[in-house]
């Protein structure tokens, strides 16, 4: 019969500090039972599963058994030492794997991102090697037709030297030429006779 009313004053208890219910997570590393009062000697009423998130609801002060509420609406007892405020790793998976799935999301859009950077780095390396091997062909071609033209204007430039060392000498000799036959003719010049005219001769007589 005291028990009874003890469990009765246990209820009441319970269900006037709901006010300051507030999420707990029963540990990871237990598997907990929920007990009808606040000691194991209270009959079971089933098991908690390890990480589940539970609402707090009172704590026995003597026994340090916690008053808890579960996902599925049971309210029962278990052992203080098995509820922790600190979130547990099963509450925490569904975010992880949330986060997880974003990350590999941002990961793979960035691996895209890169490989197209990548692909178009690639691209204008090859048109900027495509480019230089046509300038330096361009540039080839130009060293050659200058080096032609460079041999052009030495042939032609002998050429000219030639050609005006020629026309001195032609000039010298054409000179040499004319100053000689005027010489020639200097000299010839006093020793033709000059002929006598008639009117001369006839005053001479």
């Amino acid at each position: 019969m005291k028990s009874k009313l003890l469990v009765a004053l246990l209820c009441s208890l319970s269900w006037l500090s709901m006010a300051n219910a507030a999420d707990r997570y029963i540990s990871d590393d237990v598997y907990a039972y929920l007990h009808a009062g606040p000691s194991n000697k209270f009959r079971i009423l089933g098991s908690i599963k390890a990480g589940e998130t539970v609402t707090e609801l009172a704590r026995d002060a003597q026994t340090k058994y916690v008053h808890i509420r579960d996902a599925e609406g049971r309210t029962g007892w278990v052992e203080g030492t098995f509820v922790q405020s600190e979130e547990s790793f099963r509450s925490k998976l569904p975010k992880i794997e949330s986060e997880l799935i974003n990350t590999k999301a941002q990961l793979s859009s960035v691996d895209e991102r890169h490989e197209q950077d990548v692909l178009d780095k690639t691209n204008r390396l090859q048109l900027q090697d495509q480019e230089l091997t046509e300038v330096q062909a361009e540039l080839s071609a130009l060293r050659q037709q200058h080096d032609k033209l460079n041999s052009e204007n030495q042939r032609l430039t002998s050429l000219m030297d030639n050609e005006q060392h020629q026309m001195r000498l032609d000039w010298l000799l054409y000179g040499g030429m004319v100053a000689g036959i005027g010489a020639l003719f200097g000299f010839l010049l006093p020793l033709i006779p000059r002929r006598k005219s008639r009117h001369q001769s006839r005053w001479m007589n």
